[in-house]
């Protein structure tokens, strides 16, 4: 995209930064938190991260582990206990097309069957060897001699393929005492008759108030130098390390709960994430930290369910996530106990669609497509009349966006830009910018100033100033497509919509577009963005990409 400078001289003092701070050194590899080598690789700079709890199969090398998902290949680092990039789509991996998997007894890789292929993947160095093969296979052993070769089942012909990628057509099968075949789910369960009832120590830390679960074990492998270390895989809860001999069993979660993410929010150290309510197996909340080593999952309880609902915004303040939900307010408590509560027209809001989320003291203002209200969040939650729904505004007007600043509460609905005073005087901003009448689709705030997007471009308010609001010249808003959010620090500007991210520098001098597909799977639902990290929610996965230190992108 061409660079252009900020053509209006106000809109370009109003937007100024202040200096930027340094970003710490040192960069992670892929998704790791591991030693500082000196650099950031591509994958430090731009990560994808789809839900990987629904594991189809499981595969076990010298030293990582490789859970296959619909996402795409999560890899364990068992040495570190910490988990490395994963191998997805982006390194050429077709989703949902993995028919067999198998360690690789010999090095640090994995060998995954595809319809077609076969693909050869070394984690430690990301180097990938995909061999054409007719067939689908089904089945991947190994050779016990010094070459170690793979031999590949695929519609009943076996075909030998080198380490260098190179296929040979086997005149007969590989005979069992000459080949290394790795143990399935059935072999582990044959060894460990206690996996068959594997509720006694997955379930172990179920609560008295959600369901219990009934997610099945869909696959398994061994560490070949541990007898008593298995890994199973669920579909629904993730990857297991289960210690069968004394009945203990560790969750090693990744990536978020469902891939269709909503809506955002920033926490101290990480991500908030909820989803789009795609998934038929769980919903509810997730939490990355940045990192990406740390994963949260907080399910709905037996008379809140979260699954199927879909989130449009989220918002975390004082231990309490607040989410704008297609079913009503959802608020789920952020402490150990992870309380669920929701509000719906039952509970008095003038429609169960909810579009924005803000905030504040005991309570929230819900933003629907019928009107304003306010909920009330009482600490004693079982009197009905003290989490009942409060004021209602602008009956009938669909609200979009919500920003509170100060005292006042900023409203963007469908005929334009309105403000709620302390004192409960509901007026429109003193402009004769007919554009503040216009649909207004999301808002931020920084630094005094307040970024007002319409479809047809942004405009900043300068809250202290009595000047009209100006364009922002610098922003295209045709670029995004349709618009989903607007945010903004001390340096960057981003506008998210269903054709990707723009990236504005505040200073008014550069410009840049993150595409579909090129540099995100799916439209932008929304974004937010830390000192170091920037977010991004799509309807395939978070997106996390590095920030620079003048506050851009690599």
């Amino acid at each position: 995209m061409s660079v252009r400078a900020c053509t209006h001289i106000a809109v370009g003092l109003m937007l100024a930064t202040a200096a930027c701070a340094p970003v710490a050194s040192g960069a992670l590899r892929g998704a790791n938190d591991g030693a500082n080598d000196g650099g950031v690789t591509r994958r430090d700079e731009r990560q994808y991260i789809g839900s990987y709890g629904d594991v189809r199969a499981v595969a076990v090398s010298r030293r990582y582990v490789y859970a296959a998902t619909p996402s795409g290949v999560g890899v364990y680092d068992r040495i570190r206990g910490a988990w490395d990039a994963p191998f997805t789509r982006e390194n050429g991996l077709v989703d949902a097309q993995i028919t067999v998997i198998a360690g690789d007894p010999v090095e640090e890789a994995v060998w995954i069957g595809v319809p077609g292929a076969v693909v050869m993947y070394r984690p430690l160095t990301e180097q990938v060897l995909r061999t054409m093969i007719v067939g689908i296979p089904d089945v991947i052993v190994f050779d016990k001699s010094a070459a170690g070769d793979a031999y590949v089942r695929a519609g009943g012909q076996w075909t030998r393929v080198s380490r260098a990628g190179v296929a040979f057509s086997a005149a007969q099968p590989p005979q069992p005492a000459s080949v290394v075949v790795p143990k399935t789910l059935n072999d582990l369960l044959l060894q460990f008759p206690s996996l068959r009832s594997p509720q006694m120590m997955l379930g172990r830390n179920q609560r008295a108030d959600r369901a219990l679960p009934n997610y099945a074990i869909t696959s398994g492998a061994s560490s070949p130098e541990r007898a008593s270390e298995v890994w199973l895989g669920t579909n629904g809860d993730g990857l297991y390390r289960v210690d069968p001999t004394f009945q203990e069993a560790t969750a090693l979660r990744f990536g978020p709960m469902e891939s269709g993410i909503g809506a955002l929010a920033l926490a101290a150290d990480g991500v908030w994430a909820a989803g789009l309510g795609e998934s038929r197996l769980r919903g509810g909340l997730s939490f990355s930290s940045n990192d990406l080593q740390r994963w949260r999952w907080i399910d709905g309880t037996i008379s809140v369910s979260l699954v199927g609902v879909r989130v449009n915004a989220l918002s975390v303040r004082a231990q309490r996530a607040w989410m704008a939900t297609d079913r009503g307010v959802v608020r789920v408590r952020l402490d150990a106990g992870e309380a669920v509560a929701i509000w719906t027209e039952l509970d008095g809001l003038p429609d169960a669609r909810i579009n924005a989320i803000a905030p504040r003291g005991e309570g929230a203002w819900a933003g629907t497509s019928r009107g304003l209200a306010w909920v009330n969040d009482s600490v004693e939650t079982r009197d009905r009349r003290s989490r009942n729904i409060g004021v209602r505004l602008l009956e009938g007007t669909p609200v979009f966006a919500l920003q509170q600043i100060g005292d006042s509460l900023w409203i963007g609905t469908a005929t334009g830009l309105m403000v709620l005073s302390a004192s409960g005087q509901l007026t429109r901003p003193s402009s004769a910018d007919p554009a503040l009448r216009r649909p207004v689709r999301a808002m931020t705030w920084s630094d005094s100033v307040l970024l007002v997007a319409t479809d047809e471009g942004v405009l900043a308010l300068a809250l202290n100033a009595t000047r009209e609001p100006m364009r922002v010249q610098t922003i295209d808003v045709r670029s995004v497509g349709q618009i989903t959010r607007i945010a903004m620090d001390d340096r960057t500007i981003w506008l998210a919509g269903s054709n990707g991210v723009l990236v504005v520098a505040r200073s008014g001098v550069a410009t840049r577009l993150l595409r579909i597909p090129l540099d995100l799977p799916g439209p932008a639902l929304d974004v937010v963005a830390s000192r170091d990290w920037l977010w991004i929610a799509t309807p395939f996965g978070l997106v996390r990409v590095r920030r620079v230190g003048d506050g851009g992108l690599p």
